[in-house]
């Protein structure tokens, strides 16, 4: 959840760097908000209450699923929003990888091993031989001062939410301006380059 929290606070900065409206972006329609909420609810419960070992592999893993299937329901339901595609294909990605292995594997480095919070959950555990599309599985060692660990998919997400914030802060008209502006220009191109040159006169 700490890498989600990172990925939130850049898309949330992107507005004030971008010299966007956080008015616009706080009043971006959102449709059925209820299945993120949901989603996001079940994946903090099952990062902060210790179930049982004997649940992991079936209640656990069963909740884990649900969960991604609820988030990845919002994304597709608000498509329409750009960015959110690569907010889709992030999450994605680490959905499949948890599915097929039943969990997120994670590359710890060596002197992290016996850390408390390096130990297995729900949802991480440590790499292990065997286990299929580690390239897409938490390999992105960030240290001092996070001490945390990434995938490939968080980073897609990132740069989605990033996206979503530039663009949903955005002033829709100035786009659509600017846009026939260019189309004004374009169209006439061929007109000036088709009206001939006046010719200078040679005479003394």
């Amino acid at each position: 959840m700490l890498v989600l929290g990172i990925a939130m606070l850049a898309a949330l900065l992107v507005p004030l760097v971008t010299f966007g409206s956080y008015k616009r972006l706080v009043n971006t329609e959102i449709h059925w908000g209820w299945l993120l909420g949901t989603g996001l609810a079940i994946q903090l419960a099952l990062e902060y209450y210790t179930l049982p070992r004997r649940y992991w592999h079936t209640l656990g893993f069963g909740l884990l699923v649900a969960s991604y299937v609820l988030i990845l329901a919002f994304c597709t339901r608000n498509l329409v929003l750009r960015g959110m595609s690569i907010v889709l294909i992030g999450i994605a990605c680490n959905a499949l990888v948890i599915v097929v292995n039943q969990g997120m594997p994670v590359k710890f480095p060596p002197e992290w091993r016996n850390e408390s919070w390096v130990q297995a959950t729900v949802k991480h555990h440590p790499q292990q031989h065997g286990e299929s599309l580690l390239f897409l599985s938490d390999i992105i060692i960030v240290r001092d001062p996070y001490d945390t660990v990434m995938s490939f998919g968080d980073l897609i997400l990132t740069v989605g939410l990033c996206d979503v914030a530039f663009n949903v802060s955005r002033d829709p008209q100035r786009r659509k301006r600017k846009a026939r502006q260019a189309v004004a220009r374009m169209a006439a191109q061929p007109y000036a380059s088709s009206v001939p040159a006046r010719r200078q006169p040679t005479g003394v």
